[in-house]
């Protein structure tokens, strides 16, 4: 005896289908689901299976998904929006100096104000530090002079 054939996908009626293409996501989908079709005793599963099949569904009704639903954008869009990027960002580097520069001022004039009020004399005022990315310590570390200069000599033997 041979068996019947069996689906491979459940029967998904025309209704469902304008709904289905109808939806921008698959929260709405569902939603709207579950208020068109209420009597309906389908679960999580196979309404998420027939929003899984919309791009099948559109095909067959000859429709094309808006780009933004799925995801793929131009080359040309892409870069417009990499150069804008690029434009923000400088403006947000050349904003931050600036303030990085006024930050620095008033600390130097505060500095000054500080040891002014507190009766340090004037020539004590240091100018803030230049920018540097590496800073050398100034004086080596002490242990390693001493170990530089004492050596012991190396036995070799058994």
């Amino acid at each position: 005896m041979q068996k019947p054939p069996v689906r491979k996908y459940q029967v998904v009626e025309e209704a469902e289908i304008d709904l289905v293409l109808q939806c921008r996501d698959s929260r709405e989908f569902y939603e709207r689901y579950l208020t068109v079709f209420s009597d309906t005793k389908k679960g999580l599963d196979s309404i998420s299976k027939i929003w899984k099949r919309r791009s099948e569904f559109a095909k067959k009704r000859q429709l094309t998904l808006p780009a933004a639903e799925t995801g793929t954008k131009s080359a040309h869009e892409i870069a417009a929006l990499i150069a804008e990027q690029t434009k923000i960002m400088g403006v947000i580097s050349a904003l931050t100096r600036e303030n990085f520069e006024v930050n620095r001022q008033i600390l130097a004039t505060l500095t000054q104000q500080n040891q002014i009020l507190t009766g340090h004399s004037e020539h004590t005022v240091r100018e803030p530090p230049k920018e540097s990315l590496h800073h050398a310590p100034a004086v080596p570390h002490p242990m390693r002079e001493i170990a530089s200069e004492v050596q012991t000599p190396i036995l070799v033997g058994s």
